[in-house]
């Protein structure tokens, strides 16, 4: 209208009246809404406490096994040291083998060689141990899990399992100790002065020969990872696709390999004895497990060149 300013020059200006503000007690009432914290997952809080509750319950498991290992070393029984030691070489050898998903049986193997336990015996008690930390470690990174790679090294190395069995059977024991020793610090060797920037090309038929190689040092030794290891470290996969492939490899492995000792062997302890370790193993491989997982992949290759 004339006479009256336009709306762009009282905005301009300033001029005009006073914009009307609302009452004070109303602008208490009016608040600007915050920032919600997103709800969790319906089954977060429920694998949590599944996830606290196992961990509960292997404690107890441990501590049960541990009673009689005590109560053998306070009354000066024979074997009672020995018992304590194997359970602590199978603790750690859990804990520090799965921060790299492989060598348990190499450095459990190790130990119990030191320990001058039976090798046949060792065996046993490393696949029992190491199929425990295995299913447990697979069946965390099952979704990784690649079985277009995996499948060719299981069937051969199931394959030569039953050959491994043998010559472990038919080896005198001065002979298996000089050729565990020589094999492992190859193996160790390998691994530590391999150069990383390579990688090898594979095919079925690769993975095939590696998996049937791992087979024989599994019966054998109870190392069925070396091979495949060696394998999957050059074709420079990271670490995450590495345990996704040579980890469901190895559990296969150790279970063909215990009906395999188990018919091989009869005349040898039973599996109960191997399995009041279990506990000692698993809790060693969550807690290798956990260290994993915050571990980036040139950690990953440093301690894989230290194991």
């Amino acid at each position: 209208m004339p006479g009256q300013p336009s709306l762009s020059r009282v905005i301009a200006t300033g001029n005009g009246p006073p914009p009307v503000l609302p009452p004070v007690g109303f602008q208490r009432l009016v608040r600007v809404p915050k920032e919600v914290a997103p709800a969790p997952a319906p089954g977060a809080s429920t694998g949590a406490l599944s996830k606290r509750a196992v961990l509960y319950a292997l404690l107890i498991w441990m501590l049960v096994e541990t009673v009689p290992i005590v109560g053998a070393i306070s009354n000066q029984s024979e074997g009672g040291w020995l018992a304590a030691a194997t359970a602590l070489a199978i603790l750690l050898s859990a804990l520090v083998s799965s921060v790299a998903g492989f060598a348990f049986s190499a450095i459990a193997g190790s130990a119990l060689a030191y320990l001058h336990a039976d090798p046949v015996g060792a065996v046993q008690t490393m696949v029992v141990c190491s199929t425990a930390t295995q299913l447990y470690a697979v069946w965390s990174i099952r979704g990784s899990i690649r079985w277009r790679t995996v499948l060719p090294m299981i069937g051969a190395g199931a394959a030569t399992v039953p050959l491994g069995v043998w010559l472990l059977l038919h080896v005198d024991a001065l002979h298996y100790a000089a050729g565990l020793g020589a094999f492992l610090t190859a193996y160790g060797a390998y691994i530590a002065f391999r150069r990383g920037t390579s990688r090898v090309a594979g095919s079925a038929w690769h993975d095939a020969i590696a998996g049937a190689l791992g087979g024989i040092t599994g019966g054998l030794a109870g190392i069925p990872g070396a091979p495949v290891t060696v394998w999957c470290a050059m074709r420079g996969w990271d670490k995450l696709v590495q345990r996704a492939v040579y980890q469901p490899y190895i559990l296969a492995m150790q279970i063909v390999a215990i009906p395999c000792l188990r018919l091989q062997a009869s005349g040898h302890p039973s599996i109960a004895h191997d399995l009041s370790l279990v506990p000692f193993a698993l809790l060693g491989a969550i807690g290798g497990l956990a260290i994993f997982r915050l571990m980036s992949n040139r950690q990953f290759q440093v301690a894989v060149s230290i194991l």
